[in-house]
C-alpha cells in the first residue's frame, strides 16, 4: 500500500511538471510570436486571437466537456490523470496572465529581430510541449483535447488509426490559423513547432523502450550466455544453428541490450574466438528485457 501511495505521489508530481511545461510554453512562447499550435490549445490561442480572452478559459471549456464524455467510455484512471492535467494547465495559463508574467518577444523589434525571436519561440516552445507530452505518455495518459476525440472515434471505427486523426486535426487546425492571422509565417511556425515537439516526445518515449537487437553466431554459447546475464542483467534466447557452406553446428544467441552497452557488448566479443555479432535497431519494445533484480545462477 504505502509503495503505492509513493507511485501515485510520484504521478502527480510528474502531471505537474507536465503542466508546468505546458502552460509556461504557451504564455512565453507561443502567445507573443502570434502562431497557432495543434490540438485544443491551437483552438483557444485562435479563439484569444479573436476575443483577448484568456486562452485558459477556452482550454477548460472544451476539454471538461469532453472529461465527462470519456469518464463513460475511456478507463478512469486515464480520464482522472487528464483532467488533473487540463485543469492545471488551464490555470497556470490563467494565473501567469494575472501576474503579467515574462513573455519572449520584446516590444519594438525590426522585422528581421521579430522573425528570429518566433522561430526560436516556435522551436523551443515545441521542445516544451513534447516534453509535456511524453510525460504523460510515459504514464499512461495525455494531454487531452484532440487525443480523447481521437480515442473516442476510433473506439467507434476500430479500422481508423488514433495517430492519423490526430493528424488530421491538427494540420486543419494550423490551417485554419491563416485566416485569423492572415500571415503565412504563422503556418509554417505552427508546422515547426510541431515536428520539434513530435521529435522531443519521440526521443523521450525512446529513451525507456529503445533496445539494440544483437544476434551472435559461436560454438561457445554458455560463455556467452555468462556475459549476457552477469555483465548486462539480461536474457537471451539460444537456438542450434547450421553453418551453410561449412556444415558445422553453430548456436545463435539472441538478446536485446540498451544502446548504451553496445560498445561495451562488442569489444567483450573481440574476446571470444569464433564468434560473429551484429547489431540492429530495435525501436518498439514491449514488456520487460531486463532481469530486475532476479538473482541468475549459471550452471
Amino acid at each position: 500500500m504505502k509503495k503505492q501511495i509513493l507511485g501515485e505521489a510520484k504521478n502527480l508530481l510528474m502531471i505537474f511538471i507536465a503542466a508546468l511545461c505546458s502552460f509556461s510554453a504557451l504564455h512565453v512562447f507561443v502567445i507573443p510570436s502570434n502562431f497557432s499550435p495543434s490540438g485544443v490549445d491551437g483552438i483557444s490561442t485562435i479563439i484569444y486571437e479573436l476575443t483577448n480572452i484568456n486562452i485558459g478559459w477556452f482550454k477548460l471549456g472544451i476539454n471538461l466537456p469532453l472529461m465527462v464524455i470519456a469518464w463513460f467510455v475511456l478507463k478512469k484512471r486515464y480520464v482522472i490523470y487528464v483532467s488533473l492535467f487540463t485543469i492545471l494547465d488551464s490555470l497556470g495559463v490563467i494565473f501567469l496572465e494575472k501576474i503579467d508574467f515574462y513573455t519572449f518577444v520584446p516590444s519594438g523589434l525590426t522585422s528581421a529581430e521579430e522573425l528570429a525571436y518566433r522561430l526560436i519561440s516556435a522551436i523551443f516552445s515545441g521542445v516544451s510541449i513534447g516534453v509535456c507530452t511524453g510525460i504523460m505518455l510515459k504514464l499512461g495518459a495525455s494531454t487531452g483535447g484532440v487525443d480523447i476525440v481521437a480515442s473516442l472515434i476510433s473506439r467507434k471505427n476500430q479500422h481508423i488509426h488514433i495517430e492519423r486523426i490526430i493528424s488530421i486535426f491538427c494540420y486543419t487546425i494550423i490551417a485554419c490559423s491563416y485566416f485569423v492571422y492572415w500571415d503565412l509565417t504563422s503556418v509554417l511556425l505552427s508546422v515547426i513547432q510541431i515536428f520539434v515537439f513530435e521529435w522531443t516526445a519521440a526521443t523521450l518515449l525512446k529513451k525507456d523502450r529503445y533496445a539494440i537487437e544483437v544476434k551472435v553466431i559461436t560454438k561457445q554459447p554458455e560463455a556467452i550466455r555468462d556475459e549476457i546475464l552477469h555483465k548486462f542483467n539480461h536474457s537471451a534466447t539460444i537456438l542450434k544453428a547450421n553453418g551453410m557452406f561449412t556444415g558445422d553446428d553453430y548456436y545463435m544467441v539472441i538478446t536485446l541490450l540498451d544502446s548504451k552497452n553496445a560498445v561495451e557488448f562488442m569489444n567483450i566479443m573481440k574476446r571470444h574466438t569464433d564468434t560473429f555479432a551484429y547489431f540492429t535497431d530495435g525501436a518498439k519494445v514491449q514488456g520487460d528485457f531486463h532481469f530486475g533484480e532476479q538473482t541468475v545462477k549459471v550452471k
